[in-house]
């Protein structure tokens, strides 16, 4: 089964899914995905997103399952909505979720958070491939808090690339040794790379027309 997440993971095309996405942020938060009471039913072993015009594949390296937790009624936060990425089902040595863009992006946010008495550490690898392939250029990890769901919040890991620098995957996950897939994860937030100058004011133009379409029809 692993090979077929990574079959399909790797049928994304990088050429070129809608460009409006580029006006703003390209939220991916779960909503909109079937969820699960129980946050340990093992849905899926590849989860098929789109948002703003942008295809995004998640999957975990190990090939386990994992499932979108309905949290309804529990105690989360407002901006957590009611879904949430949920890994834990089975816990696996050097696992991660993998997730690969259908156009290069420059800046990426996660949000993790935790119910437990332990303190979890979140972790984010950087790669220009997708399905998380060749060297990442960047690794980025942050502390989280005990209990943190229900007290001080999730944590959040941001990169940002460098100028003329784009990527088209991701790895991460949060936990603690052994359980190091362990944590709720949640409004993970890219911005695409910037396209070429031209192609910048063409699109610009295009946010401009959309905008002013939107104040035509809030006068009707």
């Amino acid at each position: 089964m692993r090979s077929l997440a990574l079959t399909m993971a790797v049928g994304i095309s990088v050429v070129g899914a809608a460009s409006a996405s580029v006006c703003g942020d390209v939220v991916f938060d779960f909503e909109s995905v079937e969820g699960n009471r129980d946050n340990r039913a093992g849905d899926y072993r590849v989860l098929d997103l789109e948002s703003g015009g942008v295809r995004a594949v998640i999957f975990r390296s190990e090939g386990e399952r994992f499932t979108v937790w309905n949290s309804s009624g529990e105690n989360v936060p407002d901006s957590w909505g009611h879904k949430h990425l949920s890994p834990v089902f089975n816990y696996v040595a050097d696992d991660y979720l993998v997730m690969s863009f259908s156009e290069p992006m420059r800046e990426v946010s996660i949000e993790f958070g935790d119910y437990g008495e332990d303190q979890d550490i979140a972790e984010m690898y950087i790669y220009e491939e997708i399905n998380a392939t060749g060297n990442p250029f960047a690794h980025v990890t942050g502390e989280m808090g005990y209990n943190d769901m229900r007290w001080d919040g999730p944590t959040t890991l941001t990169f940002v690339a460098d100028p003329g620098e784009s990527f088209t995957s991701i790895k991460f996950r949060g936990g603690e040794d052994p359980f190091l897939q362990s944590t709720f994860i949640d409004n993970i937030v890219t911005k695409l790379a910037i396209p070429s100058p031209g192609t910048l004011a063409v699109l610009g133009l295009g946010c401009a027309v959309g905008a002013g379409q939107l104040r035509r029809r809030d006068r009707r």
